[in-house]
């Protein structure tokens, strides 16, 4: 059986810190990063040298001033065939608990966005302006959330964060959704549908090679090209993934493990303590701090 390393970090966003993190990274060289996911948003912006954004089982070609609103447990990742160069990009990572209180009791914000990712509204196209005052923001906030303790400048990245996500509102309301490319013809982007709906089932490559009339080898190649995971290796992380999600309901671990398709709960606490470098009973008790934290 094929390792499952990862190199991507599974914890709850920023533990015992504020709950959100603001950054602005330019790199003149970066290789493509694996498909994943997290328990919290990622208010994403493209400025440059990027090819494809992939988000579940579509693909989205990358253009200057390209706007992500990716929630909680969406899968995505960085899609290209070549090493990436002269990369600029701003994001704003946000947990449920931080973005319902930057409603203010006026608009249910997890509500809201996740309504329009449920209808695969993911990226919108920022005018020169929108996207200014998006990475104004997002370096506001960088410059002054290492003072984590300090309420007042606390108070002043939630002036700014309630700013980036009032214009993202209105981006949403006045602005066409960018498409994703055509999937006709992409077999991986179907087999990426099939898995995304299947696979808490008993799930190979062998059976999606079979099922969709292709070889292995093929499939395990182009993947892993699509994706930076091989097939195995998606599967097992989605469950991972899904777990941790039901985690936040009252289900024991055990009936949480076999829900995700894990035969047993052996192999579902091998599986997520690889992934996350942690036990699901220790995530689950730091996931319940963390929650009450927040709130």
């Amino acid at each position: 059986m094929e390792s499952y390393d990862q190199n991507t970090p599974f914890m709850p966003m920023d533990p015992g810190g504020q709950g959100y993190e603001a950054r602005y990274r330019f790199n003149e060289h970066m290789q493509v990063t694996q498909y994943h996911c997290h328990d919290y948003y990622e208010l994403y912006i493209h400025l440059r040298g990027g090819d494809y954004m992939g988000v579940d089982n579509k693909l989205y070609m990358l253009k200057p001033n390209q706007v992500f609103i990716l929630p909680p447990f969406c899968m995505h990742g960085l899609s290209c065939t070549r090493e990436m160069h002269n990369y600029e990009r701003a994001f704003l990572n946000v947990s449920p608990e931080v973005m319902r209180n930057l409603s203010c009791g006026q608009l249910d914000l997890n509500q809201f966005l996740q309504a329009h990712a449920a209808g695969g509204h993911y990226t919108y196209q920022l005018s020169d302006k929108d996207a200014d005052r998006f990475v104004h923001c997002i370096r506001q906030i960088e410059t002054a959330q290492s003072n984590i303790n300090d309420a007042v400048d606390r108070f002043q990245d939630y002036a700014h964060m309630i700013t980036l996500v009032n214009l993202l509102c209105q981006v949403i309301r006045r602005t066409i959704p960018v498409r994703a490319e055509s999937a006709s013809g992409n077999v991986i982007q179907d087999v990426l549908t099939y898995i995304n709906n299947h696979y808490t089932q008993d799930l190979s490559i062998t059976d999606l090679a079979r099922h969709f009339g292709i070889s292995e080898s093929w499939l395990a190649h182009e993947f892993v090209r699509f994706t930076n995971r091989s097939v195995y290796n998606y599967i097992l992380y989605r469950r991972v993934m899904l777990s941790r999600r039901l985690m936040l309901g009252e289900d024991s671990l055990n009936t949480i493990a076999y829900q995700c398709g894990f035969s047993d709960y052996s192999g579902f606490l091998r599986a997520f303590t690889k992934i996350a470098g942690i036990s699901p009973s220790q995530y689950r008790k730091n996931l319940s701090q963390y929650q009450r934290h927040e709130l």
